[in-house]
């Protein structure tokens, strides 16, 4: 466990994230606010990701925790388990090693959990924002993620529907310790861990979303995620990425895990839904 004095525990999960690990860093250094310290874990790199970490673990030893333990090439959900695990602030942020973090995200994003927190007291929350879609040299792709992707955030609160479509990029992730305690651990059945823990919150507390873009969310070739941008209506297109019988068979192993009732049959029909309101949506929007 870590300890410290800052409110918020920034974690930041690594791997051969040389390229950007540096401007990530400084972006977080120039927060408006300052109550948080930044918790890294490398999951195996072998560029310059270390020497980058350790530079900046020296030249900020009270702001910025490196932590060192057994196992790599966990995957991204159990690196960011990992940092959950050596957490006890009294919030935690999840912060990814190639975008760049607009100088008031950590200010408004907590100033929003306080106030949510005082209309829903002891309940998990779970906060989160837009993002705007860059390329490698941060120019602007899409103003707004949530438009790109076609994106429902107003559904956060219906556990049902976010097991179906995650509305919350981990990246603009705020939660609280009760957040974290009815979301650990993470299974590994989830596809990810940003995905189980809204779930989770969406099933046992609140979720609130600010819709601005705080965050520079960086797209480039070696992404572990990324934004995707929905096609237009087509169902041929459709029927066909759904016809990968492993994509649909991992997410319902992931629902089984919420909901022990559902059938595989049942996850597919609704998952299909779910992806053609998501592209009408788009298509009107």
């Amino acid at each position: 466990m870590i300890n410290h004095k800052q409110s918020i525990d920034i974690l930041l999960a690594t791997y051969n994230g040389q390229d950007y690990l540096r401007e990530q860093i400084d972006s977080i250094l120039a927060q408006s606010n300052q109550d948080w310290r930044l918790v890294i874990r490398d999951d195996g790199s072998v560029d310059n990701t270390l020497s980058i970490i350790k530079d900046c673990v020296a030249r900020y030893p009270d702001k910025i925790v490196f932590i060192e333990d057994e196992g790599n090439h966990l995957g991204a959900s159990l690196n960011f388990q990992r940092l959950l695990e050596h957490s006890v602030a009294e919030y935690i942020m999840f912060c990814d090693q190639d975008d760049v973090w607009l100088p008031r995200k950590v200010e408004r994003t907590l100033n929003l959990m306080k106030a949510t927190e005082e209309k829903y007291p002891n309940k998990p929350v779970l906060v989160h924002t837009d993002l705007r879609v860059v390329d490698s040299r941060l120019k602007t792709i899409a103003r707004s993620t949530w438009r790109y992707q076609g994106t429902s955030p107003e559904i956060g609160n219906d556990a049902d529907k976010v097991v179906l479509q995650n509305v919350a990029t981990g990246c603009t992730i705020m939660i609280n310790q009760k957040a974290k305690d009815v979301s650990m651990p993470i299974p590994k059945e989830a596809i990810m861990h940003d995905w189980w823990i809204v779930i989770n919150v969406a099933k046992h507390g609140r979720i609130v979303y600010i819709p601005d873009q705080l965050v520079l969310y960086r797209q480039h070739a070696n992404n572990a995620v990324g934004a995707k941008k929905l096609p237009r209506m087509n169902l041929r297109l459709l029927l066909d990425k759904f016809s990968l019988r492993k994509r649909l068979l991992n997410h319902y192993k992931m629902v089984k895990q919420y909901d022990p009732t559902a059938t595989f049959g049942s996850v597919v029909v609704k998952k299909v839904a779910s992806k053609i309101a998501q592209m009408f949506k788009k298509v009107v929007g």
